[in-house]
């Protein structure tokens, strides 16, 4: 056997790739030097051959690290490339509810011009600008292709096989559809409700009441398709979130995790109150400001349970 050979049976069970089959060329180069130089001091080639091979000692190890290094880069090729999943019809579905979504844009802002344009031009005048109809109109035209848009989304991203998930069940992701319809319609339906009687005597009453026939049996059926969720993960997926785990100590103690997570949601039920509020006495236009000091204090209470624990 020569070293050519004995080298390629040391690597005849790895996958052949550029980076081991250069190592293998290299290790050959060194081990036919090696193999000369002990013939020059005097043994018999044999014995030189057999000496060198027992110097180079277990080269197995960072065999399996190259092999390894490319069997990664396969993998990562072949099944973490979202290009893998988006199939042509995929992409074309995608693009088909973003171009609804557009459409109804334009035609809720032509809408909401085609209302106001008549008092424009009289500005100047005693006639006045029915700013209330122009939103009404402009968020009327634009509910139909955003909730549909949005149901759309919702099913093709459910339905879709991801790199870290498995596609969920047509069936399972209609009713997810159907949920997240509701909830659309209902956002767009309290506003259009409530510049269409905001100078009624209690405007609050229709205004809330228009949530409960679309939010409150979508919010239900969401909050029952969250409690029975089956995990979708692959493999692989579970196992990197496995270690990661590991490394948030504060999250794996349960007393600390239900504490935050009832902070979290008292924030938010508090900052959702504070928004419609907010939104009815002083005006949308500054109510949002309070998701941002919900978030400044979700960190802070964040922040504050991290240094207690550490």
């Amino acid at each position: 056997m020569n070293t050519k050979e004995y080298v390629q049976s040391l690597f005849s069970d790895y996958e052949e790739t550029q980076g081991l089959k250069d190592f293998m060329e290299e290790l050959q180069s060194n081990l036919d030097a090696r193999v000369a130089n002990l013939i020059k001091k005097g043994l018999s080639e044999q014995d030189a051959f057999d000496k060198a091979c027992t110097e180079l000692g277990d080269i197995s190890v960072l065999a399996n690290e190259l092999s390894l290094k490319k069997r990664r880069e396969v993998f990562e090729e072949a099944y973490m490339d979202i290009r893998k999943y988006m199939t042509n019809k995929l992409v074309a579905a995608y693009v088909v509810f973003g171009l609804i979504a557009v459409f109804g844009v334009i035609v809720a802002f032509l809408g909401f011009y085609e209302t106001m344009w008549p008092f424009h031009r009289a500005w100047g005048a005693d006639a006045g600008w029915p700013f209330d109809d122009s939103v009404v109109v402009f968020l009327g035209a634009l509910m139909p292709f955003i909730a549909t848009s949005i149901a759309g989304f919702t099913f093709l991203g459910l339905t879709q096989e991801t790199r870290s998930h498995f596609p969920m069940s047509k069936k399972r992701a209609v009713w997810y559809t159907a949920a997240a319809l509701l909830i659309g319609f209902g956002i767009f339906i309290v506003p259009v409700t409530y510049f269409s009687v905001r100078y009624a005597e209690d405007p609050l009453v229709p205004t809330l009441g228009a949530l409960i026939p679309f939010v409150l049996p979508g919010g239900g059926i969401l909050a029952y398709l969250l409690l029975t969720e089956k995990n979708r993960l692959k493999p692989w997926a579970i196992s990197s979130n496995e270690e990661m785990a590991k490394h948030l100590e504060m999250w794996s103690d349960p007393a600390t995790a239900s504490r935050f997570g009832m902070f979290s949601g008292a924030i938010w039920i508090f900052a959702a109150a504070l928004f419609i509020l907010l939104g009815f006495l002083v005006g949308f236009r500054y109510s949002w400001l309070v998701f941002v000091f919900a978030v400044a204090t979700q960190l802070l209470v964040q922040g504050f349970m991290v240094k207690r624990k550490a």
